[in-house]
């Protein structure tokens, strides 16, 4: 509590005082307020009749620069006579309360204030600047007591609304206080008010070109609806020249800088200087949108509408209705739109109305008037376009919302703006209102849209999707929009396309610029995208997830298979419907003109060609790829005739059905396309093999040779990942009377490698030993083409040294069986490091009496071990006799590795024992293509 008497009474006053009104007229820091005459005389009126006036009116008209324009003139001796000699102390009660530990304290301060107020013996004339919140903190006594007593005049300005509101409520106030409307002034008026101001600024020192005063008041009606004239045109003439070069006049080139800067709007749409071309806009949006020139033209003409300044300044810049199949790039031209307007995508508020369903929606987007919390009186649409004059608002899914949501956006589509619960105009005029809708959408899922089909008669998809749309909303509801914008499906080439793009924006993940890792991108990739990210009723939206599920997670396991700085060149293709990775070898010497690169199993090799040579491999390989070729033709039927299937009446209407032919549908478009592109090399072979023998040239013919060449081997490797993708590999010592001395380690060890040379998942899950020999070793295989790549080690291995027996191990390749097949016992044993890096934990055993053979395993794993051992069980029993072809001879005498099946020799044992096999591979698939 302050203490009694005159020093007590000033401590109150310096308390409450927010700024000495009549000192600063004293000092000249009080700016003078034009064409404000007429006001001022109705104020020394009110002040005349010893009545109080309390100026009302939104924000930025101009009340404040009122009543400083007041203290100016009456320390000049000018005014109301009541004002003379006085000195006028502006005070907030905002202000005040926040300095309080409590904010009902405010009461108690109020109640001090007054007395000081109401003792005789000083000069003192109060202004309270926000005097409706009086209302909110019920101080409407205090107001009667002073408004009663008062010797002289007390001033005061507040929100029109809830001062009336505060009126109403409290009736006695009319007695002593008269409520004094400030009204925005209309644009002549501001000009007046602008001129004059530069002419006070120019004796200041500060000079401003008549061309400045006309864009900021331009600028400031036609874009900052949300504040009033003529605050706002001053507020960017004064920030224009705080930042502006001195010494010299501010231009309005100079306004239009600062206020495209200050509001993050691109200077094309505000500067008439800057030419805007729309066709390159067209363009620009149509590299970004696909499969939509008549939607982005449409966006295109709007936007020249508000270049031009030619949009309805009452309404939004544009209310567009986009209607279309879900995932066909709505959503983002809306993001486009805010960031080519707005300068940032983040300009973009977006609502799904799917959330405003209910019936008390409405109230929760516009505000409740009857809730006492101030966010829900405010509403989520007030306190989301809070702060954002410049944006585009996106209503997702408009038709969902409840239709009283409906009704309370006409008055903002019709008005530009709202009022919400707390009775607040909320202006949406420099905004764009955009509303998406998939009603009628149905009408695009037909046959042929989305597979490449042309889109026909599409002005009478057009009008039977407007005839929808009405059956949904309201005529008068759809003619409030500017255009109705159609989006048409997207085709495959579409989707397509835009794949290339994410996996373009792929290659500048972290994971691979920082390992600078070269990603090559084979063209099946993007087919099958196109197939698996479009859906008839989804469009391209789960494009990006089927990317994150499918590519990114094959990148991920083929980097971590490869180990930190081991692969510099990945390679994305497709393996078995699914994508994969695999790390490239570093590519061969660059071949001369006589040479050609051929692949030769897994890698790539170089040989010398004569012509005659060259041209009789030309047609070795032509008919090689025969075959492949009538299974393309054959799938490419079968397409068609699901594609004619699917274009059936009611074939949509069953859902199961459809789902069943359209997964069957994508899995063959993707292989027709891959085996269309692979056909491609032996076409051209085969024109050049058609030539005369003496046109024919040779660098061309081995180009194309080279080219087909690989794509044989791409496609034997399709052909083999389709087959079984798991298998067990079984090395057995092949010769009961003769111990193994290593040799199935060794094998095992070769098997492994090559396993990972082929991208192979391999791991070792049982031995057998004895007297610390390993007699029979058991690898599980899995991945694409395990079957294939691995038959060819189906047989006996035999290895002949120089002054040792020959050594004999038997490799089974064997399928994995059924799951549901009953497994032989398998028991705990031992905890141990085994054979080949195996950790043993558990044992298992086979007899086959009829052959006096005991089987003795040992695994890490007792699910697995089970599983194998119940395929060896049945194997063994149904197929008794041992292996006796041979597969593959080693000698230590220098002749290397030779396949007697197929001819192949290796020299180098080393690496072949390394898991080099590749030559292997190549001559294994000749003979199958010569059984075949």
């Amino acid at each position: 509590m302050i203490r009694a008497g005159r020093a007590g009474r000033e401590e109150v006053f310096r308390l409450w005082t927010e700024r000495d009104l009549t000192a600063a007229a004293a000092a000249g820091l009080l700016p003078a307020a034009h064409e404000v005459d007429e006001l001022l005389d109705r104020i020394a009126d009110v002040v005349a009749s010893r009545r109080h006036p309390v100026l009302v009116g939104p924000s930025g008209v101009g009340k404040t620069a009122v009543i400083g324009e007041l203290a100016r003139r009456a320390a000049e001796g000018r005014g109301p006579s009541a004002l003379a000699g006085k000195r006028i102390l502006q005070f907030s009660i905002r202000r005040h309360v926040s300095a309080l530990k409590k904010p009902d304290g405010i009461r108690p301060a109020m109640q001090e204030l007054t007395d000081a107020l109401l003792e005789p013996g000083h000069d003192v004339v109060p202004f309270f600047r926000d005097v409706d919140l009086a209302n909110v903190y019920d101080l409407e006594p205090h107001l009667l007591n002073l408004g009663a007593r008062f010797a002289g005049p007390v001033l005061a300005e507040g929100d029109a609304e809830a001062v009336r509101s505060m009126f109403e409520y409290t009736p006695e106030l009319e007695q002593s206080y008269v409520i004094l409307e400030v009204r925005e002034p209309d644009l002549e008026l501001t000009a007046r008010i602008l001129l004059r101001w530069a002419d006070e600024q120019k004796r200041l020192g500060r000079e401003f070109e008549p061309g400045a005063l006309d864009e900021a008041l331009h600028l400031t009606d036609r874009f900052l609806a949300r504040t009033r004239m003529p605050r706002k045109a001053l507020d960017l003439l004064g920030q224009t020249a705080s930042v502006g070069p001195a010494g010299r006049a501010v231009t309005g080139a100079d306004v239009i800088e600062r206020f495209s800067a200050e509001h993050h709007v691109p200077r094309l749409l505000v500067d008439p200087a800057v030419p805007l071309d729309l066709r390159v806009l067209e363009r620009e949006f149509g590299e970004k949108v696909l499969g939509q020139p008549e939607a982005i033209r449409s966006v295109a003409q709007m936007i020249g509408l508000i270049k031009a300044g030619l949009s309805d300044t009452r309404r939004p810049f544009g209310v567009l209705l986009f209607v279309g199949p879900t995932g066909v790039g709505k959503t983002h031209v809306g993001q486009l739109l805010a960031e080519r307007l707005f300068g940032s995508r983040d300009r973009m508020i977006r609502f799904n109305m799917a959330d405003y369903q209910g019936e008390p929606s409405a109230e929760v987007l516009f505000g409740d008037p009857d809730d006492h919390r101030p966010a829900q009186r405010r509403g989520v649409l007030t306190q989301r376009v809070a702060g954002h004059s410049f944006a585009v608002l996106l209503l997702d899914e408009f038709e969902k919302a409840h239709p009283k949501v409906h009704d309370r956006f006409l008055q903002l589509v019709d008005e530009g703006s709202f009022i919400n619960g707390a009775s607040e105009v909320v202006s949406c005029r420099s905004m764009i209102l955009v509303a998406t809708s998939n009603a009628g959408a149905e009408v695009y899922r037909r046959p042929g849209l989305g597979f490449g089909g042309a889109h026909a008669d599409a002005g009478g998809l057009a009008r039977e999707v407007e005839r929808r749309l009405e059956q949904t909303f309201r005529f008068e509801f759809l003619n409030r929009f500017d255009r109705i914008v159609h989006f048409r499906p997207l085709t495959r080439e579409h989707i397509r396309t835009i794949a290339a793009r994410e996996l373009e924006a792929l290659r500048s993940r972290t994971g691979l610029r920082r390992r600078n890792v070269e990603l090559e991108v084979d063209d099946v990739v993007l087919d099958w995208l196109a197939a698996h990210g479009y859906d008839p009723h989804y469009g391209a939206r789960f494009l990006r997830r089927t990317i994150e599920r499918e590519v990114t997670t094959a990148l991920a396991e083929a980097l971590v298979r490869a180990g930190a700085g081991a692969a510099t060149r990945l390679a994305l293709t497709v393996r078995q419907n699914r994508v994969s990775a695999r790390a490239l070898e570093p590519p061969p010497p660059a071949s001369r003109r006589s040479a050609v690169v051929i692949p030769v199993g897994r890698q790539d090799e170089v040989r010398s060609l004569d012509r005659k040579r060259l041209g009789a491999e030309a047609d070795a390989l032509l008919e090689s790829a025969a075959p492949h070729l009538v299974d393309l033709g054959r799938r490419q039927n079968e397409a068609a005739a699901l594609l004619e299937t699917m274009g059936e009446a009611g074939f949509w209407e069953d859902r199961a059905r459809s789902r069943e032919v359209l997964e069957r549908y994508r899995a063959l478009d993707v292989a027709v396309r891959i085996g269309r592109r692979l056909a491609e090399p032996f076409e051209r072979l085969a024109e050049l093999r058609a030539q005369p023998a003496g046109g024919q040239d040779p660098g061309r013919l081995a180009r194309a040779y080279e080219a087909a060449a690989r794509a044989l081997r791409d496609w034997e490797d399709r052909v083999a990942e389709e087959g079984p993708a798991a298998v067990w590999l079984v090395l057995s010592n092949a010769d009961p009377l003769q111990a193994a001395g290593g040799f199935v380690e060794e094998l095992a060890r070769m098997e492994l490698a090559w396993c990972e040379r082929l991208g192979l998942c391999a791991r070792v899950v049982a031995v057998e030993a004895h007297d610390g020999d390993v007699t029979r070793a058991a690898l599980e295989v899995e991945g694409p083409g395990a079957g294939a790549y691995l038959a060819m080690e189906q047989g006996l291995h035999r290895l002949a040294g120089p002054a040792k027996p020959d050594r004999r191990v038997a490799v089974d390749v064997l399928p994995p069986g059924d799951a549901a097949e009953p497994a032989p016992r398998v028991m705990p044993a031992r905890k141990r490091k085994g054979a080949l890096g195996l950790e043993v934990t558990c044992a298992g055993r086979l007899e086959f009496p009829e052959r006096g053979q005991v089987i003795e395993l040992c695994g890490a794993d007792r699910e697995t071990l089970g599983r194998l051992l119940a395929v060896l069980a049945r194997q063994w029993r149904d197929a008794p006799g041992a292996a006796t072809d041979v597969a593959r001879l080693y000698g230590h005498d220098g002749s290397g590795a030779r396949d007697p099946r197929t001819g192949v020799v290796a020299t180098r044992l080393k690496d072949v024992l390394r898991g080099d096999l590749d030559r292997f591979l190549d001559g294994w698939r000749r003979r199958v293509r010569d059984a075949g």
